[in-house]
């Protein structure tokens, strides 16, 4: 017979054992990934400046010798990275909110720096431009240039004769093509996700859809290069959102990500169009990997990079005219072009953005509006 301590000390200790809650699908080290996506602790931003500084190095080159090259795609894998973190976020976003607040964020992020870039460049860039190459400038030009483009489409590409003196004459701002995109992602997408019923399969149609019809778009040849595609575009925006549904499955082993990598990399060397229709999934994985693990937390609370996707290209050409590429060649002027757009896309955080974010709060968020299923229930009804 035991004693009366002891049994006391056994008993107690059967008690702790079977008070330790057993570990649950999504609650172990897999779900580290999507907890440290969660907040502002990770280093998706600093992706973002990243993938914005790889736009600018990849138009330094373009912009004085021409499209091609070795990098001919570093932009275009860039604008990719773009799309495919911003689906796992807006994901996020829309799940939290109502529509109206939704898009209302959306607009504010989107909108003041685009619109205060167009006037940058049509007030101060193009004719300072016209002054350093004998160019000739356009009042008119300029407002043709603000007032046609402000709806994201970019009818209007140059103001007057401006700018002259690189490759691309005529065309200030290069980048901007993608933002239609974007915006309409954002619309589309907020407007499926609160589907009811709508989780990690439908996501997955909608992605199965587009990737088959940038296959169909690949075969056909109706896909150029550098088209402007919504589906190519849309593909990795789904990808994001697809994600965002799994997140708690997300796998955080490096192995998986070394693997992703190597996929990646082999179909952007071997076949682009086997990258448009396969790479997504993959290319978002990795990039949600290195924001969840990455220490750095560079633009955390102050986000530039879409100050820098929006000024480089209007601030290289500038430096163009005014001689900087041919005095020190391409590699310097890669340098210089990102070290340049970094204080004016700084002065457009804190002038713009930033305040411009503030305004949120006129629209509040009021309920947890969206039916969104979550992982489990995706779970079980497998």
């Amino acid at each position: 017979m035991l004693r009366p301590r002891f049994a006391e000390w056994l008993t107690h200790q059967c008690l702790l054992v079977h008070s330790v809650p057993m570990p649950v699908r999504g609650q172990g080290k897999p779900a580290l990934l999507h907890v440290r996506l969660a907040g502002r602790d990770n280093a998706l931003n600093a992706l973002r400046l990243m993938l914005a500084a790889m736009v600018i190095l990849e138009h330094s080159r373009s912009f004085i010798h021409g499209p091609g090259g070795t990098l001919a795609y570093a932009g275009g894998f860039a604008v990719d990275g773009f799309f495919a973190i911003s689906g796992y976020l807006i994901a996020g976003s829309r799940s939290r909110m109502g529509m109206k607040p939704y898009l209302w964020r959306r607009a504010l992020r989107l909108m003041p720096a685009f619109w205060s870039t167009l006037l940058l460049t049509a007030l101060v860039i193009a004719p300072l431009s016209a002054s350093l190459d004998g160019s000739v400038y356009s009042w008119s030009g300029a407002g043709r240039y603000v007032i046609g483009n402000s709806m994201l489409f970019m009818p209007v590409l140059g103001i007057g004769d401006t700018p002259s003196g690189g490759y691309y004459v005529g065309l200030w701002n290069a980048p901007l093509w993608t933002l239609v995109f974007e915006a309409g992602a954002y619309l589309f997408f907020g407007l499926i996700i609160a589907f009811p019923g709508f989780g990690a399969r439908s996501a997955l149609s909608v992605l199965a859809c587009l990737s088959a019809l940038v296959v169909v778009q690949q075969a056909a040849g109706l896909a150029p290069w550098f088209n402007p595609d919504f589906a190519r575009l849309w593909s990795f925006f789904a990808a994001g959102v697809l994600l965002w549904f799994v997140r708690e499955w997300m796998p955080s082993t490096p192995w998986l990500v070394i693997a992703a990598s190597g996929a990646v990399t082999l179909m952007l060397a071997t076949s682009h169009a086997l990258y448009l229709a396969l790479a997504p999934v993959p290319l978002t994985f990795v990039l949600l990997w290195l924001g969840a693990r990455l220490p750095i937390r560079s633009g955390a609370r102050n986000d530039i990079s879409y100050g820098m996707y929006l000024l480089g290209c209007p601030l290289q050409q500038l430096m163009i005219s005014a001689g900087v590429a041919a005095a020190v060649g391409a590699a310097w002027f890669a340098v210089l072009s990102v070290a340049v757009t970094v204080p004016v896309a700084w002065a457009s955080w804190l002038l713009v953005e930033r305040p411009s974010m503030r305004l949120r709060r006129l629209v509040p968020v009021v309920a947890h509006p969206t039916a969104v299923v979550p992982v489990e229930a995706v779970a079980s009804a497998r």
